[in-house]
């Protein structure tokens, strides 16, 4: 496998984990919004878990024009594909294999 389709499979399994992590912050949020005892706690958890949901699909669909620009750049582009995966997925994540 080339270092190219290494490190876009790497953008791939970070931009699923954001989508999980999407998921499960809308049950959270939906799960606290039937436990609460009055309308305004129940907004004030829908706005916060909406706010964590809009950010994570943010990072996501950022992360996914990234990743076709990464899909469309050549082998020889090896380093600015390093920056790219950095960029979206942190440096720490980026250079573990």
């Amino acid at each position: 496998m080339s270092l190219k389709d290494e490190l876009i499979k790497k953008a791939e399994a970070q931009l699923d984990e954001w989508e999980k992590e999407a998921d499960a912050q809308k049950a959270r949020a939906k799960a606290k919004a039937a436990e609460a005892r009055n309308e305004k706690a129940g907004a004030d958890i829908q706005q916060t878990g909406s706010d964590a949901v809009r950010s994570l699909q943010d990072r996501i669909s950022e992360g996914r024009k990234k990743l076709d620009e990464m899909k469309k750049s050549s082998e020889d582009n090896v380093d600015s594909l390093r920056k790219q995966l950095s960029d979206l997925i942190g440096p720490d994540k980026a250079k573990k294999k």
